[in-house]
């Protein structure tokens, strides 16, 4: 990987010249977090770069209708980004000759700062959630390129950089008289990791400007069964006061599903009707008293977490 093969039987050198164009790495403008793996644990997160519809392909990697193992998670934008290396390390003999310690030192660190409104406390909550579970990251710079991986020249798809997941670690600095509060977002390049192998693709291959990518808002259900027929379900997210929730509005009956999760399975009829906001009356078929349903959302821009409800009579 990042450690130099060195083959005295057969030893080759690089060759130092380049063409006329290269792209180059702007400066970094935010991260995209992507789970390793996908559920089944063993196939890996990639992008088919050769993909003739690359740009839709990974804008519906953000889409909540993707499995959250497969999906892409935008940051917003980061402040101060910063990319520090730990010194590599030498032994010095007493002939004042040193010798290189392999994999000992080169550690790359990154750290992101959110600021303002996004370093609101339900984005550090969302942050929270990571660092236990494996996950990769791609890069966006300035200029709306996305950066990975590709362990081989002749590869056809580009992973994310590894990251050390163990060393993952958010917390918030708070607002002063003089400066604005902060999301402190830090971890370390697994070390095993080929920098060297990065990779683009650009804003031109995209179709867009890969910074215009936004990660979801959580949001959630307070569902209430009313009669065997109907039942009151609020969507609303984190965000807002602790007494006044910040509601999902204008949703309408295609967002919407109940199914049912005992026999017969299967989805019903609905309809559904807004009043007040963000507060939806469901009316279905009857339901039978005691079977097991399930209400998802699907919304644009939001990531619905699923209710389970008890049909009553």
């Amino acid at each position: 990987m990042s450690a130099t093969i060195c083959s005295c039987g057969d030893p080759t050198f690089g060759n130092l010249g380049r063409p006329n164009c290269v792209i180059e790495m702007k400066a970094i403008a935010f991260p995209i977090i992507i789970p390793r793996y996908k559920a089944d644990g063993v196939t890996r997160n990639t992008i088919n770069v050769l993909s003739p519809t690359l740009g839709a392909d990974i804008q519906a990697l953000v889409s909540a209708s993707t499995p959250s193992t497969e999906r892409i998670y935008p940051f917003p934008r980061c402040e101060n980004v910063t990319t520090s290396r730990t010194e590599t390390v030498f032994e010095t003999a007493a002939s004042t000759r040193k010798y290189k310690i392999q994999g000992v030192g080169g550690v790359r660190s990154f750290l992101f700062e959110l600021w303002g409104k996004e370093a609101a406390n339900q984005i550090l909550r969302e942050l929270k959630k990571y660092g236990c579970t494996e996950v990769d990251f791609f890069l966006v710079d300035v200029a709306g390129s996305i950066w990975g991986i590709k362990d081989d020249v002749t590869d056809t798809i580009l992973r994310g950089y590894e990251m050390s997941t163990e060393t993952f670690d958010a917390f918030k600095e708070y607002a002063t008289d003089t400066t604005v509060a902060k999301s402190m977002i830090s971890w370390d390049l697994d070390n095993q990791e080929c920098e060297e192998n990065s990779y683009a693709i650009t804003a031109g291959e995209l179709g867009y400007n890969a910074t215009s990518l936004r990660g979801l808002v959580s949001a959630f259900q307070a569902l209430t069964p009313i009669s065997n027929t109907t039942a009151s379900d609020v969507v609303f997210t984190g965000f807002g006061s602790a007494g006044d929730r910040d509601d999902v509005v204008g949703l309408l009956i295609g967002n919407f599903t109940v199914e049912n999760l005992d026999v017969p399975a299967g989805n019903i009829a609905l309809s559904v009707l807004e009043g007040p906001d963000g507060t939806y009356l469901i009316t279905t078929s009857a339901q039978t008293a005691g079977e097991n349903h399930r209400v998802t959302v699907l919304a644009t821009g939001y990531d619905v977490a699923t209710q389970d409800f008890v049909a009553i009579p």
